[in-house]
C-alpha cells in the first residue's frame, strides 16, 4: 500500500507541470502515461470484485466492437486524454480531507443533528445537495454521522436516499464533477458554463419536487432550517467555486484543469490559516488515497476506453449512416439522456455511454444548443449514478448509511431518477423553444 501511495502522488506531481502549461515533449507524457498504468493495474489488484467484474467487461465489449486493435496513435491519444485524472482525483481527495478538519463543516454537522425528526430528511438533502456539489461522495460520511447509531433501519433508509437525490443532483450544475469535466472535453468551452444555469433551474425544482413527494410535508419553514444548516460553510464554498470560476475564465482553463490548480493553493492557505490541521490534513489524504482506488480505476479505464470508441472510425461510420447531420435536436436531448440512465441500470458506467454521444452529437449543434445538450448529459449522469448498483455514490451511501445496496437501488430513487430523465428533457426542449 505504500507503493500505492507513493505512486500515487508521483504521477499527480507529474501531471501539474502538464496543467500548467508546460510541454516537456512527448516522452515525458509516455513515461507518466506508463507509470499510472502502473498505479491503475496495482489498484487493480486491491480493487473490489464487482469493479474487476466491470473493468474485464468493459474491455471485452471494446474489444468486440472495434474490429482492430488500437493503433500506437490511438493509444498515445487516448492515454494523454485520461492522465490528467491523475491529478484531478487526488485534488478532491485533498479537499475531502481538508474539509473534515474545518469547524465550519462541523458546526454544519451539528445543526443538522440538532434538527427534529420530521425535518432532518429535508435538512439531509438541502446539505448533501450543497456540501456534495463540492466533497462530492466524500459528502456521504459526514452526513451520516449525524444519524443516531440506535436508529431503525427505516430511518437510515430514508436518510440514504434522501442523501444521494441531494448530493447527485449537485451533478447538474458543479464543475466539481467528472461529468462537468466530460462535457468540457466534448462541447465547446462557453456551452458547458452556459450548461450550469440550466442546471441550477432543474436541480432546485426536482429537489423541492422530491422532498414533497417522497419526505412529506414540506413548508417554506422547513426549507429555509434545512438551509441553515450549510450557513457556516457556505462562505468557504463560494470562495472555492468563484476561485474554479475565475482561473477558468482568465487563464482559459477547462473546469478540470482549474480544479487542479485551485485546490492545492487553497489548502496550503488553509494549512497556513491553522497550522495545527497540517497533520491531520495529510493523514486524512493518505487514508483517502489508500482506500479511493476503485474510483480512480472506474473513471480512467472508462475514459480511456471512452477515447478510443469515439474516435473509432467504426463509430463515426455508424453515425453518419444512421444519424447524419440532421438528426432532430430535440431527439438528441431525449436519447442522451435516457440511455446513460437505462445503461446505468444494467451497471454501465455513463461515461461509456455519454462520452461517445457527445462527441458524436457535439459537432453538429451551435454553442446555445450544446448548452443544453451539456445538461442533457448531466441529467443521465445524475440519474445514472444515483440509482446503479455499481455506482460509487449507492455504494458508499450503503456503506457509511449501513444499508442494503439492492433497496437503495429498488425504491424510491428509482422512480425519482426516471422521472428526472423524462420531466428534465422535457424542460430542456421547451427552454430551447421558448428562450
Amino acid at each position: 500500500m505504500i507503493f500505492k501511495l507513493i505512486l500515487t502522488i508521483f504521477c499527480w506531481l507529474s501531471v501539474l507541470p502538464i496543467v500548467y502549461g508546460f510541454n516537456f515533449g512527448i516522452y515525458y507524457n509516455y513515461s507518466i502515461i506508463c507509470f499510472y498504468v502502473l498505479l491503475l493495474f496495482l489498484m487493480f489488484i486491491f480493487s473490489r470484485h464487482i469493479t474487476k467484474i466491470i473493468i474485464m467487461l468493459l474491455f471485452v465489449v471494446t474489444y468486440l466492437i472495434l474490429p482492430n486493435l488500437p493503433s500506437e496513435e490511438e493509444l498515445s491519444r487516448a492515454g494523454n486524454f485520461f492522465i490528467i485524472f491523475a491529478a484531478f482525483l487526488p485534488s478532491l481527495w485533498l479537499l475531502r480531507a481538508t474539509a473534515i478538519t474545518m469547524p465550519s463543516v462541523k458546526k454544519t454537522q451539528k445543526l443538522l443533528s440538532e434538527l427534529i425528526s420530521t425535518k432532518i430528511l429535508s435538512g439531509l438533502q438541502v446539505t448533501s445537495h450543497i456540501l456534495g456539489g463540492v466533497l462530492n461522495i466524500g459528502t456521504f460520511p459526514l452526513l451520516s454521522s449525524v444519524i443516531p447509531q440506535n436508529a431503525k433501519d427505516e430511518i437510515r433508509q430514508a436518510a440514504g436516499e434522501a442523501a444521494i437525490r441531494g448530493m447527485n443532483t449537485a451533478v447538474l450544475w458543479s464543475p466539481f464533477f467528472v461529468s462537468f469535466a466530460v462535457g468540457q472535453l466534448y462541447l465547446p468551452s462557453n456551452s458547458a458554463w452556459l450548461g450550469i444555469a440550466f442546471g441550477l433551474l432543474v436541480a432546485l425544482l426536482f429537489n423541492i419536487i422530491s422532498m414533497r413527494f417522497l419526505i412529506g410535508k414540506l413548508t417554506l419553514g422547513y426549507l429555509l432550517e434545512a438551509i441553515s444548516c450549510v450557513k457556516p460553510i457556505l462562505s468557504r464554498l463560494l470562495i472555492l467555486s468563484g476561485s474554479v470560476l475565475f482561473v477558468g475564465q482568465i487563464f482559459n482553463k477547462t473546469a478540470l484543469n482549474a480544479i487542479v490548480i485551485v485546490i492545492p493553493i487553497l489548502v496550503i492557505f488553509q494549512m497556513m490559516r491553522r497550522p495545527e490541521t497540517t497533520q491531520f490534513i495529510i493523514q486524512n489524504l493518505t487514508r483517502l488515497i489508500k482506500n479511493s482506488g476503485d474510483e480512480m480505476l472506474l473513471i480512467s479505464v472508462s475514459m480511456f476506453l471512452g477515447s478510443i470508441l469515439s474516435g473509432s472510425t467504426e463509430i463515426q461510420n455508424f453515425i453518419s449512416l444512421n444519424i447524419g447531420e440532421n438528426f432532430p435536436f430535440w431527439v438528441m436531448i431525449i436519447l442522451l439522456p435516457f440511455v446513460v440512465w437505462f445503461f446505468a441500470l444494467l451497471g454501465v458506467h455513463p461515461i461509456i455511454t455519454s462520452a461517445p454521444i457527445l462527441s458524436l452529437f457535439g459537432p453538429l449543434l451551435s454553442v446555445w444548443e450544446a448548452a443544453f445538450l451539456m445538461q442533457a448529459h448531466l441529467i443521465g449522469w445524475c440519474a445514472g449514478t444515483a440509482s446503479s448498483f455499481t455506482s460509487l455514490s449507492v455504494l458508499t451511501t450503503a456503506e457509511n448509511f449501513k444499508i442494503s445496496i439492492k433497496k437503495l437501488i429498488i425504491g424510491p430513487n428509482l422512480i425519482a431518477t426516471g422521472c428526472l430523465t423524462l420531466f428534465g428533457s422535457i424542460l430542456l426542449i421547451l427552454l430551447n423553444y421558448f428562450l
